[in-house]
Protein backbone atom coordinates (compact mmCIF):
# COMPACT_ATOMS: atom_id res chain seq x y z
CA UNK A 1 0.00 0.00 0.00
CA UNK A 2 2.73 2.31 0.33
CA UNK A 3 4.29 1.88 -2.79
CA UNK A 4 1.30 3.67 -4.27
CA UNK A 5 2.44 6.64 -3.33
CA UNK A 6 5.90 6.99 -4.80
CA UNK A 7 5.37 8.40 -8.09
CA UNK A 8 7.50 11.75 -7.67
CA UNK A 9 10.69 10.66 -6.63
CA UNK A 10 12.72 13.24 -8.76
CA UNK A 11 12.03 15.84 -6.75
CA UNK A 12 12.80 19.41 -8.37
CA UNK A 13 15.59 21.56 -6.04
CA UNK A 14 13.28 24.58 -5.86
CA UNK A 15 12.64 26.58 -2.61
CA UNK A 16 8.93 26.00 -2.41
CA UNK A 17 7.04 22.98 -3.21
CA UNK A 18 5.04 21.94 -6.41
CA UNK A 19 1.35 23.04 -5.66
CA UNK A 20 -1.03 20.19 -5.55
CA UNK A 21 -4.07 22.44 -6.08
CA UNK A 22 -3.41 25.63 -8.39
CA UNK A 23 -5.69 28.27 -7.69
CA UNK A 24 -7.15 28.28 -10.86
CA UNK A 25 -8.69 24.76 -11.88
CA UNK A 26 -7.86 22.69 -14.48
CA UNK A 27 -11.14 23.64 -16.50
CA UNK A 28 -10.85 27.28 -16.28
CA UNK A 29 -7.21 26.90 -17.24
CA UNK A 30 -6.68 28.44 -21.07
CA UNK A 31 -4.38 25.76 -22.67
CA UNK A 32 -2.69 26.18 -26.28
CA UNK A 33 -1.06 23.12 -27.62
CA UNK A 34 1.60 23.54 -30.05
CA UNK A 35 3.94 20.71 -31.83
CA UNK A 36 7.26 21.57 -32.19
CA UNK A 37 8.05 18.26 -34.62
CA UNK A 38 7.43 16.57 -37.81
CA UNK A 39 5.00 14.52 -36.52
CA UNK A 40 1.60 14.57 -37.62
CA UNK A 41 -1.05 14.76 -34.94
CA UNK A 42 0.51 15.18 -32.24
CA UNK A 43 -0.58 18.36 -30.73
CA UNK A 44 -4.18 16.82 -31.20
CA UNK A 45 -2.93 13.79 -29.33
CA UNK A 46 -1.55 15.85 -26.16
CA UNK A 47 -4.58 17.75 -26.24
CA UNK A 48 -7.03 15.52 -26.29
CA UNK A 49 -4.30 13.80 -23.60
CA UNK A 50 -5.16 16.92 -21.55
CA UNK A 51 -8.73 17.01 -21.87
CA UNK A 52 -9.15 13.31 -20.69
CA UNK A 53 -7.18 15.17 -17.29
CA UNK A 54 -9.75 17.98 -16.74
CA UNK A 55 -7.89 20.68 -18.96
CA UNK A 56 -10.89 21.10 -20.76
CA UNK A 57 -9.94 24.16 -22.84
CA UNK A 58 -7.01 22.22 -23.91
CA UNK A 59 -7.05 23.18 -28.00
CA UNK A 60 -4.31 22.18 -30.55
CA UNK A 61 -3.38 24.96 -32.73
CA UNK A 62 -1.77 25.39 -36.16
CA UNK A 63 1.82 27.02 -36.16
CA UNK A 64 5.04 25.41 -35.28
CA UNK A 65 7.24 27.56 -33.30
CA UNK A 66 10.56 28.00 -33.52
CA UNK A 67 13.78 25.63 -32.11
CA UNK A 68 14.65 22.54 -32.32
CA UNK A 69 11.27 20.89 -30.44
CA UNK A 70 13.34 17.96 -28.92
CA UNK A 71 11.77 18.45 -25.61
CA UNK A 72 8.38 19.14 -24.58
CA UNK A 73 7.80 23.05 -22.70
CA UNK A 74 4.90 24.31 -20.76
CA UNK A 75 5.03 28.02 -21.19
CA UNK A 76 3.27 30.58 -19.25
CA UNK A 77 1.69 34.06 -19.73
CA UNK A 78 2.95 36.41 -16.21
CA UNK A 79 0.85 35.68 -13.76
CA UNK A 80 -0.18 31.94 -15.00
CA UNK A 81 2.94 29.97 -13.27
CA UNK A 82 0.60 27.91 -11.21
CA UNK A 83 -1.41 26.69 -13.90
CA UNK A 84 1.11 25.78 -16.06
CA UNK A 85 3.12 23.86 -13.10
CA UNK A 86 -0.26 22.17 -13.34
CA UNK A 87 -0.13 21.34 -17.04
CA UNK A 88 3.55 20.57 -16.94
CA UNK A 89 2.54 17.83 -13.68
CA UNK A 90 -0.04 16.68 -15.84
CA UNK A 91 2.13 15.62 -19.12
CA UNK A 92 4.71 14.70 -17.33
CA UNK A 93 6.75 17.78 -18.17
CA UNK A 94 9.80 19.06 -16.18
CA UNK A 95 10.26 22.29 -18.78
CA UNK A 96 8.23 25.13 -17.18
CA UNK A 97 8.99 28.95 -18.84
CA UNK A 98 7.88 32.14 -19.11
CA UNK A 99 5.86 32.62 -22.47
CA UNK A 100 8.77 33.89 -25.40
CA UNK A 101 7.24 35.82 -27.76
CA UNK A 102 7.30 33.81 -30.85
CA UNK A 103 5.40 31.44 -29.18
CA UNK A 104 2.80 34.11 -28.00
CA UNK A 105 1.99 35.04 -31.39
CA UNK A 106 1.07 31.42 -32.21
CA UNK A 107 -1.20 31.16 -28.66
CA UNK A 108 -3.53 33.35 -29.33
CA UNK A 109 -6.03 34.13 -25.81
CA UNK A 110 -3.75 30.88 -23.98
CA UNK A 111 -2.09 31.65 -20.45
CA UNK A 112 -0.61 28.02 -20.86
CA UNK A 113 1.02 26.59 -23.81
CA UNK A 114 2.41 23.55 -24.37
CA UNK A 115 5.19 22.80 -27.48
CA UNK A 116 5.24 19.47 -27.54
CA UNK A 117 8.65 17.72 -28.81
CA UNK A 118 9.67 14.64 -30.14
CA UNK A 119 9.96 13.16 -26.14
CA UNK A 120 6.35 13.03 -26.59
CA UNK A 121 6.21 11.94 -30.02
CA UNK A 122 7.53 8.05 -28.94
CA UNK A 123 4.24 7.79 -27.03
CA UNK A 124 1.94 8.62 -29.99
CA UNK A 125 0.51 5.77 -31.48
Amino acid sequence: QASAHHTSTHSKARSKPAPKAPAVSPAETNVAVLNGTETTGLAHHISADLQQSGYSQAQPLNGRPPGSGQVTVVQYASGHQAEAEGVAHSLEVNRVQPLESAVASLAGSANVVVIVGADKGATVP
